[in-house]
């Protein structure tokens, strides 16, 4: 059975940043586990691998790690999602490394939330 996104106030607190932003290109990718032999299969219990990825940042919702229309490498952990070039949306980011966090990607949760969530906890 599939996890669900974690609340936004469990991700917020280790949170550095959270940008609007546009995945412009992946610049790495490590090697995928092997997939599942079962072709009717419509999940894998491997997790989609860990990527580097370069983000172009069209608004800042809170933190210092970048600014509008600039380009920021972030790190995608290994998990239940894979970023390609084009997706987009609220990034929430932290971490040692500059990783986004969150389980689902982009979309886990909609930028209101995210910004309501920055101001429950103090982020600027």
């Amino acid at each position: 059975m599939a996890k669900p996104p974690e609340p936004i106030d469990e991700v917020l607190p280790g949170a550095a940043a959270a940008v609007l932003a546009e995945v412009s290109r992946v610049i790495s990718q490590d090697p995928q586990a092997p997939a599942s032999g079962d072709p009717n299969a419509t999940s894998t219990p491997h997790p989609a691998a860990r990527q580097v990825v370069e983000l172009k940042v069209s608004k800042v919702l809170f933190g210092s790690l970048a600014k509008a229309g600039a380009t920021v490498q972030v790190i995608k952990p290994a998990g239940a999602y894979a970023l390609r070039a084009g997706n987009k949306g609220p990034f929430v980011l932290g971490g040692k490394d500059v990783e986004i966090l969150g389980r689902f990607g982009p979309d886990t949760w909609p930028e209101a939330a995210v910004v309501q969530a920055a101001a429950r906890h103090g982020k600027s």
